[in-house]
């Protein structure tokens, strides 16, 4: 998440570069891993944080249900829920509908997940 060229320069989110998708997903893990490196910089240490490229894409297959598909650089998935989500689910489709847009508006956002 730091500029090849201009060491003092990091980003995240859709003003990268990064080989992922531009999903709130991705941001989520990236900020961290910003947030360390240039932490380390200021204190003229060499950032060790890296970002394994993880994000998340819903996949709407009906109407009522989708997949949600995890992923990193890679493309090897990274399911974090405890059961299959290569199954389309009503339950994940209420996910996508109703808490991600929450989480998104009132906790990533303001920096509270």
């Amino acid at each position: 998440m730091q500029h090849s060229r201009y060491s003092n320069v990091f980003a995240l989110g859709d003003c990268t570069n990064a080989p992922c998708s531009k999903t709130g997903a991705a941001i989520r893990k990236q900020a961290p891993v910003v947030v360390e490196n240039v932490l380390k910089v200021l204190a003229q240490q060499t950032p060790t944080a890296e970002y394994t490229g993880y994000s998340a894409c819903p996949i709407p297959t009906k109407y009522g249900k989708l997949m949600l598909a995890e992923f990193d650089y890679s493309n090897t998935p990274k399911m974090t829920f405890p059961f299959d989500q290569a199954k389309p689910r009503w339950t994940m489709w209420l996910l996508k509908k109703y808490i991600l847009p929450w989480l998104y508006w009132n906790r990533i956002l303001t920096g509270k997940a």
